[in-house]
């Protein structure tokens, strides 16, 4: 099993935390995945930091996409990942957001049907950038995934990060992968937008290796303004206490409240006892 052969499951719609430990592992993966978005019409843009900008797109001429026209056109950024920030001093979390948004937006407004991102999160050790400060990062990103527009890789190598920060960090991320991730991987939990009313329909499962990621999913449905959103759960197979706890907590901080559909058994008896208990 290759590392290549899971990314190449990375579609539009997925924010994926690629944990690696040796580096052509991960720049391999990189180029394996602006590869896949070149040749599916999609903008790419890779923020770089073991591996610099030329090794990154030389990587992707070795796949079997040539970058010239790419490059050329703008369809194809590869670039250092602090030289994407701008302005001076230790960059925010609402910051590093912005700039992601940026690129989004940026991609829509030149009319391709996607946009790829991937990240060597490793810059951020030489930032400032503190641990929390970086999970909320991760999570405030994910409003832009539900749209199914949008792709996201974010690598963290095992040797930077310990496995403590690693857990923190991957739970911040709907799915994880690496290398070693077997062929039958697909991102654990998957997130899609429904409108009429505004909400949300969700795919695979929660539990604590995903929960930052569900809990910033909420946060945005709460957050939409005008009747009770919808939040579908007909295809999430399983969501633990913790989940069902996070569920009846935004449940209870939204104005209108959030209408449920599809609630597994399970889940119906988790928020049932959780709706007894005094907040």
């Amino acid at each position: 099993m290759t590392a290549t052969t899971v990314v190449d499951q990375v579609d539009l719609g997925d924010h994926v935390c690629w944990i690696h430990d040796d580096d052509t592992d991960a720049l391999e993966a990189v180029g394996r995945f602006a590869a896949a978005g070149l040749r599916r019409g999609h903008k790419v843009v890779c923020f770089t930091e073991t591996s610099t900008p030329q090794a990154v797109r030389l990587r992707v001429d070795a796949v079997g996409v040539p970058t010239e026209t790419a490059v050329a056109a703008g369809q194809l950024r590869i670039l250092p990942a602090l030289d994407a920030f701008p302005g001076a001093g230790r960059p925010t979390p609402a910051a590093l957001a912005d700039t992601v948004r940026r690129e989004v937006d940026r991609a829509r407004h030149e009319g391709y049907p996607g946009v790829r991102l991937s990240g060597d999160m490793a810059w951020v050790l030489r930032s400032g950038v503190s641990l929390d400060e970086l999970r909320r990062y991760e999570q405030a990103l994910a409003p832009l995934f539900p749209d199914g527009r949008v792709a996201g890789l974010c690598l963290y190598d095992r040797r930077r990060f310990p496995a403590e920060q690693l857990r923190l960090l991957t739970a911040a991320h709907p799915g994880t992968a690496g290398p070693l991730t077997p062929r039958t991987w697909s991102p654990l939990l998957r997130a899609y937008r429904t409108g009429d009313p505004p909400g949300l329909r969700l795919v695979g499962q929660v539990d604590r290796s995903n929960r930052d990621a569900f809990v910033a999913l909420l946060d945005e449905l709460t957050a939409l303004a005008g009747p009770a959103p919808v939040l579908d759960l007909t295809e999430l197979s399983f969501a633990d206490a913790g989940a069902a706890t996070e569920l009846a907590r935004a449940g209870r901080a939204s104005r209108t409240g959030i209408r449920l559909v599809g609630c597994q058994p399970a889940l119906d008896r988790l928020l049932r006892v959780l709706d007894r208990v005094p907040a």
